[in-house]
C-alpha cells in the first residue's frame, strides 16, 4: 500500500493498513458520518464488537484527515467500507477495496465476501464480484451478497 492520486486536481493522499487502537477514533468519526448520519444505520449495528479482531485500511490526507475506510473480518469478509462524501468518485474506494483484497490475498483467502448495498454493486462488479444470493435487508438498506475468486488472481 502507498501513495494514490485521486482521479480529479484535488490532493493525493495515502492508502495503508491502519491499526484500531492507534486509528480507530479517526475511523469511527468517518463511519459515524457516513453510516450512522448520513445512512441513518442505529450505532449499536454500526459497531459490532469486530473492529478490534479485524484489519482495517485508510486513506488519508498529508495532514491526517481521513477520508476513507474499510476492514477485513478474520474469516475473510470485506465490510464498513466509506468515503467521505466530498471524495466519492475520486477513487478513493476502489484503492480502499484493492488494498483489502491484497490483505485477504496475503493471509491465503481463496475468496473474498462482502454484503454490498444494492446501489453499490456495480462499483463491486468493476472489481471482478459477482453477486449470489437473494437481496436482503441489513440496517434498513437493500444489500446483495458478492464474492470474487482469489486463487484465480480475479480483476482486479
Amino acid at each position: 500500500m502507498g501513495r494514490i492520486d485521486v482521479g480529479d486536481s484535488r490532493a493525493p493522499c495515502v492508502v495503508r493498513a491502519a491499526d484500531w487502537a492507534r486509528d480507530g477514533g479517526r475511523i469511527a468519526a468517518l463511519r459515524t458520518a457516513v453510516f450512522v448520519h448520513e445512512q441513518r444505520v442505529p450505532p449499536d449495528e454500526e459497531y459490532d464488537g469486530r473492529d478490534a479482531e479485524s484489519d482495517h485500511v485508510i486513506a488519508e490526507l498529508e495532514d491526517g484527515t481521513v477520508i476513507g475506510t474499510g476492514r477485513l473480518l478474520p474469516e475473510g469478509r470485506i465490510g464498513r467500507m466509506a468515503v467521505d462524501r466530498a471524495w466519492r468518485g475520486a477513487g478513493v474506494g476502489r484503492a480502499l477495496l484493492d488494498a483489502l483484497i491484497a490483505r485477504a490475498a496475503e493471509r491465503g483467502f481463496a475468496r473474498v465476501e462482502l454484503n454490498a448495498q444494492t446501489a453499490a454493486m456495480e462499483f463491486y462488479r468493476r472489481a471482478g464480484f459477482e453477486a449470489f444470493g437473494p437481496e436482503f435487508m441489513e440496517a434498513g438498506i437493500p444489500h446483495r451478497r458478492m464474492e470474487r475468486d482469489l486463487a484465480s488472481g480475479g480483476s482486479a
